[in-house]
This record gives C-alpha cells, structure tokens and sequence, in this order.
C-alpha cells in the first residue's frame, strides 16, 4: 500500500481512532450488540464519522466483509429503508473480541448512537413544519402519541432564524414544552413560574 493509499483510509480519522480493518467489524459488531436496535448503513456510518473514530472507506469495506461473512444481516424496516441486524455470529465476535478495542472508543461509539438514536426517535415523535407565508413563517408543532396527538399548535414566526430557534429548543424537551402550554392555559402559574425559572438557570449555564 502506498502512502497515499494509507492517507485515503486514514482521513478524517481523530488521533486514537480506529485504522485496521480488523477493529472496524469488531467496533461494528460491538456497537450493534449494545444498542440493541438495527441500524442503516448511513446511520452507522453518521455516528462514527462524527466521532472520527473510522474513515469512510475502511468503514464501507468492513460492512461489505461483515456481510459476506454472515456477522451481519440486512432486514427491512416498516418505511422500505434497508438496516443491519446483529447474527449469532457477531455476537459471539464482539463479545470475544471487544477488549482489542479501546475503552475510550467504545464508549464514545456507544454513546454518540444511543444519543443519534435518541434525536432520531425525538423527531420521529415530535414533528416540527415550517411553511414560509407573505410575511414571515408559519411553525407547525405536533407532538404524537399512540392514540390522539398530545398537541398540535401553530404560531406565527417573523424570521426563519427564529424558526429554527423554537424548533431546535422544542425537539430538545417536548414534555417541557407540552407541560408549559398546559400550565399556562389552565392557569397553572406554579408550574409556569418553575419552567420559567428552569429556563433561566440553563441559559445562565451557557454564558
């Protein structure tokens, strides 16, 4: 391999990641085992790449050779979409073989899918439309359940940057949002007072 053959694997990977292609399928396969949930290829591959653990190419490759070797399968999805399922086999490799893999690595791994799969379940549940009107928006939110949604609320937005604002703070913790709605149309001031005062302990967190 030349060096710039070794540049290609390696780019984009953060100082302690992972360059053998031996210790992609292991982190593969020791990822699906502990989130315990089928994952798209591009989902996969958004994780790690957000952590700078895999290159891109190394990451394709393994998942090619994970499949062929049988560590993984592919199912469907209810939605069409193709995701990768953990088999016997796999299992058994990532529980043989998760120590060669540092510690750091895997709980950042691990970490950043089960915070990935959390966002995407958030806005999966909580839908957010934003509809561009004369002047200004219109932001839709809806917050779904199993039955009846829990709520459906559209307001008026002046700028696209505000949008974004309320959408961004609204998928950050719908319950509290909902809560809030609730409070201030039954005149819960109580609870007005103390999500209010939540609110500014947090922005005070970020100054």
């Amino acid at each position: 391999m030349t060096g710039m053959d070794y540049q290609g694997f390696t780019a984009g990977v953060k100082p302690g990641g992972l360059t053998q292609d031996y210790e992609v399928k292991i982190l593969i396969c020791y990822l699906l085992m502990q989130v315990k949930a089928t994952m798209s290829f591009n989902e996969i591959n958004e994780v790690l790449q957000s952590e700078g653990i895999v290159n891109y190419f190394e990451y394709a490759q393994a998942i090619s050779e994970l499949l062929a070797s049988g560590h993984i399968s592919q199912v469907k999805r209810p939605n069409g979409e193709q995701c990768y399922q953990l088999s016997e086999l796999g299992v058994k490799t990532a529980k043989t073989f998760e120590k060669s893999i540092p510690l750091t690595i895997r709980e950042r791994s691990v970490q950043a899918a089960e915070q990935y799969l959390l966002k995407k379940r958030i806005e999966k549940e909580n839908q957010v439309e934003i509809t561009k009107v004369e002047d200004g928006y219109t932001l839709s939110l809806r917050i779904t359940d199993i039955g009846t949604d829990l709520l459906q609320l559209s307001l008026f937005v002046p700028t696209e940057q505000e949008c974004q604002s309320i959408k961004e703070r609204f998928l950050k913790d719908p319950a509290e949002i909902y809560r809030g709605v609730v409070a201030l149309l039954t005149g819960d001031r109580s609870t007005v007072r103390l999500i209010l005062a939540q609110a500014m302990d947090a922005a005070d967190g970020y100054e």
